[in-house]
């Protein structure tokens, strides 16, 4: 949904946000995160699908979420203006990120001790 509106929709995102109109590359930097959090999305949907057979997705997923962890919060710390809903929007991503993180490492963790991997089925599930 985020990503569609960076795309469809730039004008609302920061009338919504930031109660103001994009000017100069605001626009183009918007659509910038808008694909990365369609990456996370992507990323996500295939943990969902694979994790349970093939553990290193959690993993991988947690480094996709990681690489967001500062993002948001630096974002917040230096916009020169937001709307309450921004705040509620952008403020709790960076927690929940770092939560986040934290489960699916420890989940992969507990799945990798659970499944002995031999040299031959590491080959089969990657």
């Amino acid at each position: 949904m985020l990503f569609v509106m960076t795309w469809l929709a730039p004008d609302t995102w920061f009338r919504v946000v930031h109660a103001t109109a994009p000017a100069g590359l605001e626009t183009a930097f918007l659509r910038r995160t808008g694909g990365q959090w369609a990456a996370f999305a992507l990323a996500q949907a295939i943990t969902l699908w694979r994790w349970q057979k093939n553990p290193v997705w959690l993993a991988i997923t947690a480094g996709v979420r990681f690489s967001d962890l500062f993002t948001d919060l630096l974002y917040v710390l230096d916009v020169p203006s937001l709307t309450t809903l921004g705040w509620v929007l952008l403020l709790p991503p960076p927690v929940l990120n770092l939560v986040g993180v934290v489960i699916m490492l420890l989940g992969y963790e507990q799945a990798r001790r659970a499944v002995p991997i031999t040299g031959a089925t590491a080959h089969r599930r990657l």
